[in-house]
């Protein structure tokens, strides 16, 4: 290389690597300038939900030792009528590892430091009680009622994997809070500062811990609050295991205005060392459970205390527990809060073992009485509302014993207490009502016998609207069975099941077995259920009459949801020698009904009663499965009608000994979807029947004696109408609707009735029907003037409920001229007698012509209503 070349390549260099630098710099203040426009727009967003300006002064980026972006200068602004803006921060900083994410194709995202620095948040209370918070929260939400409602995602959204994301630092440094009563002339400007909250290290698998410190009302931090959480899944969802509180003595009665006005907090002061490690106590936690320390709240003052009774509330607490062992060691619990104590001391081990013992264990309540509670702390008053709790509740733990005998035993006395829960119970003080449960817990393989009783014969449950117990019936239950732990299993034995309802008694026993794993565990029961009476008209209110149906497009009640019926399998039996029931006696009952998840399928079903026998074994649902089909499957043998209807409506419709097999399949689990979609039949046959609704001879007989130009006898309404001897019936069950698959015919002496078509499952009655009106109901209304030699046809359509329903379409003009005529020929007949001749004849020929027009114009009218029928019922449900 030439000298001159040489001395050259230096400068083309420094001319190269100064181009690359002022086109880094030119990127980067071009990136700077995108992004500040990015977030400006984005700040003009929030501005309009906020009601008040939001600004950012700056946006810078940084190449050099990692990727970051700084925003300095961020402000929201004061609202109407306000002195001070809400909120200001002098910088936010993120640091990015961003040549280990692109090395590593995304999968390991580390932000090295994210810091918000010099945060400022400014808290006004204006003279009408309200602060600026209040006013940001009530405009939130107004926006928010504007917004549509996002879309419901489809399916079940997977929780999202954040493994990749690693945090090494987090930070609030340096923040204050001020508190600016502006209801008060020179009120002093209040601080919570030096506020700072870090995390570090945040990443899936590792333990988290946040640090709050903060200078409440002081010149130094005088709070700290430690939160630590077990290792992170991918999620970073946290599941706190550890919590440490420390307070130094602080007034709060200056922050009182500040506080929410519905709380009522006028003041006191708080203190704190408080140490609880949660372990198997939280949802997904393990290990043991500690609670050290406590605290101290003295001289608390809310708005309407009675007397100026301020409250002083406190906790000193030695505890450690181990739920997966069964350990409770309790060194020191004391719990007050104002007249209300909680004591407690003794210890309990291995109750989850073979060996468990108790050492003089004891927790007592004193003074517990939420009425007189109230007087001291009135919000709670409000968190009752119109609930009335009054009166000191009796509650114990103790447990003592030796070698031989180790033992437990809970009591809860409301007996002193008045209690009035609307719409679900009440009860005088006084009355009686406890509960009272004991376990033995020196049992060899780990067994724990337990009996158990409830006394509720001081309740009245009548407000609840659906049992009929009055204070002084007897109401209770005991029971008494085993615990036993047999490897991941636990198994629950009820040997003894004693129920006392209203004076019937019942008796049972169960098992339960809850296994499987922590993914798909599994429950397996098999319970029975027996008694010689059980009389639900005494026991329950009677329903009041069905609200009207939803409005049509109406949003239906969600299904069932699978998973809580995940593991389940199991029997369940009842066996009663009579049930009571809508004024109806049922014997014999027995019930078995098998268990799959949320498969119910009745394995045994059946009853004697309304005169005969029942079954419906076969029958099965899924009750989170709307979409599956059902099956229902009754059989009935010489069952009386009326009764067994009586047992569904008031209304009397159908009368008879009933021999039927009823056989549906459908989909849904509430009765329109069901209306809807059940297809099936219904066959039998009904002996000596009657239909209540109407007396349909008379019906029909009546307005014929009326068009009639000659007085005549009249039909008696008999209120009923005769199905005659037997009738056999079979029904195809499709779309809502019963139809018949063929007519029937009824023989009431020497009438009869032709019915077709069907009947809505709501009983609703869309059926064609003939009269063939006998001569001897012709004579009757015509006084013995028409002697018919065959029957006259009638034809209608019988539709309306089946309780009460319509002859619609009721033709008559042939039938009368028919009558008529027969009428008119019978007096020829007589006048003329021998001599009637040739005109006679004449008479005769008309008379059979009329006969034979009623029969024609019947049959036609007949065709016409069918094809009606057939498209009402078609029409049901838009099919």
């Amino acid at each position: 290389m030439s000298p001159a070349r040489s001395r050259r390549w230096p400068k083309v260099l420094g001319v190269a690597v100064a181009v690359v630098v002022v086109l880094g710099i030119a990127g980067v203040l071009l990136l700077d300038r995108i992004l500040l426009s990015q977030v400006r727009k984005q700040t003009d967003r929030l501005s309009q939900q906020l009601g008040r300006p939001v600004a950012v002064e700056s946006v810078k980026t940084r190449l050099l030792g990692g990727v970051g972006v700084r925003i300095a200068g961020v402000s929201v602004g004061a609202g109407e009528g306000e002195d001070r803006p809400l909120a200001t921060l002098d910088r936010a900083e993120v640091e990015v590892n961003l040549l280990g994410a692109l090395l590593s194709a995304g999968k390991r995202v580390t932000v090295r430091e994210a810091v918000v620095d010099g945060l400022r948040v400014n808290v006004i209370r204006f003279p009408d009680g309200t602060t600026n918070l209040e006013r940001v929260a009530k405009r939130l939400e107004e926006t928010a009622a504007k917004e549509p409602e996002p879309q419901a995602p489809r399916g079940e959204e997977k929780p999202a994997d954040l493994s990749a994301v690693r945090v090494d630092r987090a930070a609030v440094e340096n923040a204050r809070i001020a508190f600016l009563d502006r209801s008060v002339k020179g009120a002093e400007e209040l601080y919570v500062d030096d506020l700072d909250v870090e995390v570090r290290d945040l990443r899936a698998g590792r333990p988290l811990e946040v640090v709050l410190k903060a200078a409440v009302l002081a010149k130094a931090q005088n709070l700290e609050l430690r939160v630590k959480a077990a290792p992170l899944p991918p999620t970073l969802v946290p599941t706190p295991e550890q919590l440490t509180l420390k307070v130094q003595p602080i007034d709060l009665g200056p922050l009182a205005p500040f506080v929410p006005g519905e709380a009522g907090f006028r003041g006191g002061r708080f203190q704190a060392d408080l140490a609880v490690a949660l372990g198997a106590a939280v949802p997904g936690g393990s290990g043991r459970t500690t609670v050290k320390g406590g605290f101290r709240a003295d001289q608390l003052a809310f708005a309407g205390q009675e007397g100026g009774k301020k409250l002083d509330a406190s906790l000193d607490a030695d505890l450690d527990a181990d739920a997966e062992k069964g350990d409770l060691r309790i060194g020191k619990l004391e719990l007050t809060a104002g007249p209300v104590g909680l004591t407690g001391h003794g210890a309990a081990t291995g109750l989850r073992g073979d060996a468990p013992r108790v050492e003089g264990l004891e927790i007592v309540s004193r003074g517990l009485d939420l009425a007189a509670l109230t007087a001291y702390y009135p919000p709670l008053g409000k968190q009752l509302g119109h609930n009335v709790v009054a009166g000191p509740i009796g509650l114990s733990l103790k447990g003592s014993g030796g070698q031989a005998a180790q033992s437990l035993e809970l009591r809860v006395d409301l007996g002193p207490v008045h209690l009035a829960i609307p719409r679900q119970l009440a009860k005088a003080a006084g009355a009686p009502m406890a509960l009272v449960a004991r376990a033995d817990l020196a049992q060899q393989g780990g067994v724990v016998r337990f009996d158990a009783s409830a006394d509720l014969a001081g309740v009245d449950l009548r407000p609840g609207g659906s049992v009929a117990k009055k204070p002084g019936d007897p109401m209770s239950a005991r029971a008494a069975g085993t615990y036993r732990k047999a490897g991941a299993e636990q198994q629950v034995e009820l040997t003894r099941l004693d129920l006392d309802l209203l004076g019937d008694a019942l008796a049972g026993k169960a098992k339960v077995a809850l296994g499987g794993t922590k993914e798909r565990p599994t429950t397996r029961f098999d319970a029975e259920l027996s008694g010689q009476k059980l009389d639900l008209d005494r026991l329950l209110i009677p329903a009041p009459e069905p609200a009207p149906a939803p409005p049509k497009g109406a949003e239906a009640s969600k299904p069932l949801d699978p998973k809580a019926f995940a593991g389940l399998s199991g029997t369940a039996s009842v066996r009663l020698g009579l049930l009571r029931m809508k004024q109806q006696d049922l014997r014999d009952v027995v019930l078995k009904v098998k268990v799959v998840e949320d498969a119910v399928t009745l394995e045994e079903a059946r009853l004697v009663a309304f005169g005969g026998n029942v079954s419906a074994a076969g029958t099965a649902v899924k009750l989170a499965h709307p979409e599956d089909p059902f099956k229902i499957d009754v059989t009935m043998k010489g069952v009386e009608g009326e009764q067994m209807l009586a047992l569904f409506s008031k209304r009397k419709v159908l009368g008879g000994k009933l021999d039927a097999a009823l056989q549906l399949t459908g989909k849904g689990t509430s009765l329109d979807p069901i209306k809807q979609s059940a297809t099936g039949s219904l066959t039998g046959d009904l002996r000596d029947g009657a239909f209540f609704g109407k007396d349909l001879v008379a019906a029909v007989a009546a307005p014929i004696a009326s068009k009639l130009p000659f007085a005549g006898g009249r039909v008696t309404e008999g209120g009923s109408t005769s199905l005659g001897k037997q009738l056999g019936f079979a029904f195809q069950i499709a779309n809502g609707v019963a139809k018949l698959t063929r007519p029937i015919t009824v023989k009431t002496g020497d009438n009869a009735l032709s019915f077709d078509g069907g009947v809505r499952l709501d009983g609703t009655l869309q059926m064609p029907t003939t009269l063939e009106l006998g001569p001897e109901v012709i004579a009757k209304i015509t006084g013995g003037r028409a002697k018919m030699s065959a029957p006259i046809p009638v034809t209608f359509n019988l539709s309306g409920p089946a309780w009460s329903p319509r002859l619609d379409g009721l033709a008559l003009d042939a039938a009368v001229q028919a009558i008529a005529k027969q009428a008119a020929t019978s007096a020829a007949g007589k006048l003329l007698g021998d001599k009637a001749g040739a005109a006679g004849a004449d008479l005769d020929k008309q008379k059979a012509q009329a006969e034979q027009k009623a029969r024609d114009e019947a049959q036609k009218r007949k065709q016409q209503l069918e094809e009606e029928a057939r498209k009402k019922l078609k029409g049901l449900f838009g099919r």
